[in-house]
């Protein structure tokens, strides 16, 4: 959906031991070779971090895989330093360089409301950390660098790594203490296989705070509904990724999804007409079709 691109004009602000003769080479490198493979659109996920269901979604982590830097997250202001941030690749990925972006650049929403707010103080120093072995690592140290504040700093890897697993640890923000924002994180690299290895089965009943969502999947086809039946939803899946339109037909409104199915979840966006993003659509899954609301059935199981 989105590729990457880089923004920056100009020498990159990289990171490292200040003399250290990787840092040095590093430096006079070129941008990375490769594609943002942590895009939630290439099956990339992140976690929901350290109280997030107590906040507004537009604060949540998911919005760091969104590509851009309208919708982001906000740490809480109580919380000491570090902070750590949870993702996944769809795959292994041959990690090259990472983007840490904290342009305020909010959109107004439909019903008045922001993408985001000014609340918070830039990502000052971070560090990447990788795995292959699982989600609770272990985790190695990939790159360490310090963020320009309000803008997009790319900071290129010693060495090109292979992850799945990362975490984003940020030690410090330019403010020294409080709440702490990031717009977006983009991981520079290659993935071995975009999406995932297989397709993801995800059939069954999921929670979400406006009413449940139900799918269907036959194949690499998908059905479904949502908002106690009230909208339906068409698509198809790729690996773990699927792309899905939405019907309202009480609002007379069609538009897309893109979610990711992974760890019994389901994360991603909907999107308004346009592809004007809507919001995070993360949600859980509880039960199988059996317990799909009865309004559903039609969405569920179309006439052949």
């Amino acid at each position: 959906m989105h590729e990457w691109k880089f923004a920056l004009a100009g020498a990159l602000l990289l990171a490292g031991c200040s003399g250290a003769p990787a840092k040095k080479a590093a430096e006079k490198a070129a941008e990375p070779a490769g594609a943002n493979i942590l895009h939630i659109s290439w099956g990339g996920i992140a976690e929901a971090d350290r109280d997030e269901a107590k906040r507004h979604w537009s604060t949540w982590a998911i919005n760091l895989v969104d590509g851009g830097p309208a919708y982001g997250w906000l740490s809480p202001k109580d919380i000491a330093f570090p902070h750590t941030l949870n993702f996944e690749l769809a795959g292994n990925g041959k990690v090259r360089a990472v983007a840490i972006d904290s342009r305020f650049e909010p959109v107004v929403r439909e019903d008045g409301s922001m993408s985001q707010t000014a609340e918070g103080s830039p990502v000052r120093r971070f560090a990447l950390l990788g795995s292959t072995t699982g989600p609770e690592g272990p985790f190695e140290t990939l790159v360490e660098g310090e963020a320009k504040a309000d803008a997009q700093t790319v900071v290129n890897l010693p060495k090109e790594t292979t992850a799945r697993w990362l975490r984003l640890r940020v030690d410090s923000n330019w403010a020294g203490s409080g709440a702490t924002r990031l717009s977006d994180l983009a991981v520079i690299g290659e993935l071995e296989q975009r999406g995932a290895a297989g397709v993801a089965e995800v059939s069954g009943v999921y929670a979400h705070e406006y009413g449940p969502i139900a799918l269907r999947q036959k194949g690499q086809d998908v059905w479904g509904c949502y908002n106690n039946g009230l909208g339906t939803l068409r698509g198809t899946i790729f690996g773990r990724i699927m792309r899905l339109a939405w019907f309202s037909k009480e609002e007379g409104s069609i538009g897309s999804a893109t979610l990711v199915a992974a760890n019994g979840k389901l994360y991603g966006f909907w999107y308004q007409p346009e592809d004007k993003m809507g919001s995070p659509w993360n949600a859980t899954r509880e039960k199988g079709l059996e317990g799909a609301d009865g309004k559903c059935q039609a969405a569920l199981y179309p006439p052949a």
